[in-house]
């Protein structure tokens, strides 16, 4: 007998997740005022930009956006779970919300920023709905024909250009920015390479909740503090050698003089080993998370934090409804030194999550979750919290509110 999907209630939320989610946007939104505006070329660094670059470049920059395409995938095993559970399909719902992030992506990215990241999970994600009946080997078969057959034939076939992308330079003129961001878009979206590795990574969250490791993360404390010492060290290892040894090996070489297999073959390796450092940094910061949420100690200081997650579509998309406009009136595009961007980093991210924690006791979901999730079950959803002692209609009870988040 199959029931109708609904979405999950706050008491079965995955906290966790939330919290995860919450942080890597926090990067995002990090790497946004910090590096994406950063000076045009031709400013000297201070000591102090210096500092904040630096920690920035090693620890923080790519894999936070890593981190939130794998979270998509683990996301869409739990809502794959869920309908299993009530004999649907899910096929209908996560399809409405794709064609949801792909219309909502469109307008941000031609209104408001050219960083849109959504309009890659619709797209990619899609994807996801034709291997949900995968098995985890298939899984790994599909990775490894993805990293190892189809990006170096798009890598060495397909014109590259990203460097014509890359020399648009943002006006400050609204008008003429949206026709900045039309040429930007049509530009970044044949950047073919951005699919796969984004495919890459939603299979791989994926398959880590599908084979039960994101679970064990979470609930066996000994494979936790494991990962954890295996990533710390394993950091300790391949900053150095990563960002200093190799890159000085690798700037000696001269692609012109290698002949065509020597140069596939190092591009494969520094590939791989960028994935793997990638990797590595995630776990890091998710096993400490996780740790932290875990402890009595920690758990009510993630509290800002989960609900920061928890409305991450909104937040995300906040972020370029204040600082777009901000750029433009103040003519910031390509200005924004590394501690200038600090600052508004820091003004941006703590008035985030108290707009978050304020929302969130008020709310069930964030405004464009709401949004979302609406077109997504095809039907306006409860967003407002139930006052204290309000009769339920729907389920005939009396409830309380609890707005937590852990």
């Amino acid at each position: 007998m199959s029931t109708t999907l609904q979405p999950l209630s706050a008491s079965n939320r995955d906290r966790s997740l939330d919290i995860l989610r919450g942080f890597a946007l926090a990067g995002v939104l990090f790497i946004f005022c910090v590096s994406d505006n950063g000076p045009s070329y031709g400013y000297t660094n201070s000591l102090l930009d210096d500092i904040i670059a630096w920690p920035k470049y090693i620890l923080i920059e790519s894999r936070m956006y890593t981190m939130l395409i794998i979270i998509f995938g683990i996301g869409f095993h739990v809502q794959l779970e869920k309908a299993k559970s009530h004999a649907t399909s899910l096929v209908p719902v996560f399809s409405r919300r794709l064609i949801g992030l792909l219309v909502l992506g469109f307008i941000h990215a031609i209104l408001l920023s050219n960083r849109d990241i959504l309009m890659f999970y619709a797209i990619a994600g899609v994807v996801l709905l034709l291997v949900r009946k995968a098995t985890v080997r298939q899984l790994l078969l599909f990775m490894g024909i993805l990293f190892f057959i189809v990006t170096p034939l798009i890598q060495y076939n397909v014109p590259n250009v990203w460097p014509k992308a890359a020399a648009l330079v943002e006006p400050n003129d609204y008008p003429d920015y949206v026709q900045f961001n039309w040429q930007w878009f049509k530009l970044y979206h044949q950047v073919y390479g951005i699919y796969i590795e984004m495919l890459f990574h939603f299979m791989l969250g994926f398959m880590i909740s599908k084979s039960g490791l994101y679970q064990k993360l979470k609930t066996n404390k000994l494979f936790r503090k494991k990962l954890m010492i295996i990533s710390v060290v394993s950091s300790i290892i391949m900053i150095p050698f990563v960002y200093f040894w190799l890159e000085n090996i690798l700037s000696t070489l001269n692609p012109k003089t290698l002949k065509f297999p020597i140069r596939v073959l190092i591009s494969l390796g520094y590939r791989s080993l960028w994935q793997i450092w990638m990797l590595v940094s995630v776990t890091l910061y998710a096993t400490i998370l996780i740790s932290l949420k875990s402890s009595g100690k920690w758990k009510r200081s993630l509290l800002p934090l989960a609900a920061f997650g928890q409305m991450a579509l909104s937040n995300y998309l906040i972020q370029s409804l204040v600082l777009v406009p901000y750029f433009l009136l103040t003519n910031k595009f390509r200005s924004v030194a590394p501690t200038e961007g600090l600052i508004m980093f820091v003004i941006v991210f703590v008035l985030q999550l108290v707009f978050s924690t304020w929302w969130m006791k008020k709310y069930t979901m964030g405004p464009f979750e709401w949004v979302l999730r609406s077109f997504t079950y095809w039907k306006w959803q409860k967003i407002k919290r139930p006052s204290e002692h309000q009769f339920d209609n729907e389920k005939q009870m009396i409830t309380i509110p609890t707005p937590q988040y852990l």
